[in-house]
């Protein structure tokens, strides 16, 4: 009897050791399984993360392409308003120095307050310091009254042609006319400017935006040509910089 109880403990063993092992290596598999489902959590969590940060991403980029234009339009406020402070400081210089001169040359005992006493209201108006005149202009410019700027530089122009300020009165001439969308008027001005004060400090602005306001009047081949000429006469000025952006924008 225990002779044939021996194979069947045999059989027995043989077959409980597979089942053991079946069960370790499913065990294994689980644990695998467990693993790469914390994984698998984990990594989505990250990714959850990083699409977050790149929606905040594609905000910013948005933002800045929208408002690529702006900081275009606000470099170029950015630069007219430097040429004028410089202006302003050229001009101040030109008046110390014409101060200087006069009372150098006022005569001993001679007291300035009677020769203004004694100046007519006609001499008075004709002896108008020309600053005031430009600058009540440019005020008007800035304020966006720009018919009432044209006016003042126009008799800033006619009344001190000599003055080293009569190019950029004409300059802010051709400012306004861009401002009220007047572009052939605008164009015209600078054209005037150029002909008068082709190597003045002015040259290079006016250049720049007759070729704005030519592309502004869909002729396109025109105003790049223009910008391109900008850019080889003065290439290294300020001017030359936004004209290259200018014709980059049509490139792309």
């Amino acid at each position: 009897m225990k002779l044939k109880l021996i194979p069947a403990l045999i059989a027995l063993l043989l077959f409980s050791l597979p089942l053991q092992a079946v069960k370790k290596d499913t065990q294994i598999i689980l644990d695998e399984i467990q693993n790469l489902s914390e994984s698998i959590a984990r990594l989505s969590a990250q990714v959850a993360e990083l699409l977050k940060k790149s929606g905040i991403s594609d905000e910013k980029i948005s933002a800045i392409a929208r408002n690529q234009a702006d900081l275009a339009q606000s470099k170029e406020n950015f630069m007219l308003s430097m040429q004028f402070f410089k202006e302003e400081l050229n001009d101040l210089k030109n008046s110390l120095n014409k101060l200087d001169d006069k009372i150098s040359n006022f005569p001993v005992g001679t007291l300035p307050a009677a020769t203004a006493n004694s100046a007519s209201p006609d001499e008075t108006s004709l002896t108008q310091d020309p600053s005031s005149i430009y600058y009540a202009a440019y005020s008007d410019y800035i304020k966006e009254n720009f018919d009432l700027a044209i006016e003042g530089f126009r008799q800033f122009i006619q009344s001190f042609p000599e003055s080293g300020l009569a190019d950029n009165s004409l300059y802010w001439i051709g400012e306004c006319f861009y401002a009220k969308k007047k572009y052939q008027d605008a164009i015209n001005t600078f054209n005037e400017l150029l002909a008068k004060y082709k190597d003045g400090d002015k040259a290079p602005a006016a250049i720049l935006k007759k070729g704005y306001a030519l592309i502004e009047m869909g002729r396109q081949s025109e105003g790049i040509a223009i910008l391109k000429e900008l850019i080889s006469r003065f290439p290294l000025s300020e001017e030359a910089s936004l004209a290259g952006q200018k014709i980059k924008e049509f490139s792309e």
